[in-house]
């Protein structure tokens, strides 16, 4: 972790003790709004890629803050990451010809959610996976990486997770990733359906949609903590101020 160019706090080391621990990463980091989500999955990736457990990385988030997401990685752990959009394919088609995959060309991506549903960046990443009667193991990609990953489980109503369009694409990108990594500070929408079935996204092993979670299961593969829970500096301060929650008298006028 002391690689990276960012100064590392104690508790943002524990995901990188747990990814390490597992044979294969399935980590959900729920940690609170402000505590360093996107740092933590960074010194997670960073050692993977220095023990060569990770090579091929795909970093799926919103279309906002994919710049922010590629100057982090460049400035704060040194790693170069290629932005997968609309512009990028039209690019590589100009220079290298109409039959290019974008998925192919660069071992660390990023894209958004919303791009690799639509049907022709899916049919592209279709065509870099193994086909009928080609065996799935070793699997094609190293870590995955979904950030505001609330966004891509399915709407629960009732007793059931309507899957949306981006349920359906990650379900298509899951299988074929051999460590994965979801990041949100909301992951449970208030639907136990829905919950159940993004942990299936993340570890179909030891979770089923419908079937609520384990709890042991869940405390194995789940990171929470909240700025309230966090213990003080060694100096006794807080690591962040206290929230205050109180009225506010507005005198109106007639």
């Amino acid at each position: 972790p002391f690689r990276s160019g960012v100064d590392v706090d104690d508790y943002q080391l524990d995901p990188v003790v747990r990814a390490l621990q597992m044979p294969r990463v399935n980590l959900l980091v729920a940690d609170d709004v402000g505590l360093g989500k996107t740092i933590e999955a960074g010194l997670v990736l960073q050692e993977l890629i220095l023990r060569h457990r990770a090579r091929s990385i795909l970093i799926i988030c919103p279309s906002s803050i994919q710049i922010q997401w590629h100057d982090e990685m460049r400035d704060k752990f040194g790693l170069d990451f290629r932005i997968i959009d609309s512009d990028l394919l039209r690019d590589l088609r100009r220079r290298r010809g109409i039959h290019v995959n974008p998925w192919t060309h660069f071992p660390r991506l990023i894209t958004s959610i919303d791009f690799i549903k639509r049907e022709r960046p899916m049919r592209l990443f279709r065509e870099t996976l193994p086909s009928g009667d080609e065996p799935t193991y070793p699997r094609r990609y190293d870590l995955l990486i979904v950030d505001e990953a609330h966004n891509v489980a399915p709407s629960g109503r009732g007793k059931y997770a309507t899957d949306s369009m981006r349920t359906t694409a990650l379900r298509t990108l899951t299988p074929h990733f051999e460590h994965k990594l979801f990041l949100s500070a909301t992951p449970h929408n208030g639907y136990s359906e829905s919950f159940s079935a993004l942990l299936e996204l993340l570890d179909n092993q030891r979770f089923a949609r419908a079937v609520e979670p384990n709890r042991a299961q869940l405390e194995a593969v789940m990171v929470r903590r909240m700025k309230s829970e966090l213990e003080k500096r060694w100096d006794g301060s807080r690591r962040f101020a206290e929230r205050k929650v109180k009225h506010l008298e507005v005198a109106y006028t007639d």
